[in-house]
């Protein structure tokens, strides 16, 4: 009778789900692109949050083709100057165009920060 009341007591230990135990699992499971901050229109952050996505999974091993695709994109569809920084730890303070900025996260790691002049 005392080891089922001390059964009934004890808490029941439920397993943490497998993302918050390895950061490999978190990053297979967050293979959408998160947009952290954003001024632009809804129709240009979709278009936006595209091309970067397409430039990231291209050239996933070289950051610099992947920031030349977007800016190039970028330019000739909403016109020049865009900048477009991509990397994994950066810190940023930027100004720029109302209605021109984004910055978003792509595969849970990359950071991709656009903006216009």
């Amino acid at each position: 009778m005392a080891a089922a009341a001390a059964a009934a007591a004890a808490p029941a230990v439920t397993e943490e789900p497998e993302y918050k135990r390895s950061f490999e699992a978190f990053y297979r499971m967050a293979k959408y692109p998160l947009v952290a901050a954003s001024d632009c229109s809804v129709d240009m952050k979709q278009e936006i949050v595209d091309v970067c996505v397409t430039a990231c999974e291209r050239h996933a091993a070289d950051v610099e083709k992947c920031t030349q695709m977007i800016k190039e994109a970028l330019d000739k569809r909403y016109g020049g100057p865009w900048h477009v920084v991509v990397g994994r730890a950066f810190a940023f303070d930027v100004t720029h165009e109302c209605k021109h900025y984004l910055y978003m996260y792509v595969g849970g790691t990359t950071g991709v920060l656009v903006w216009k002049l």
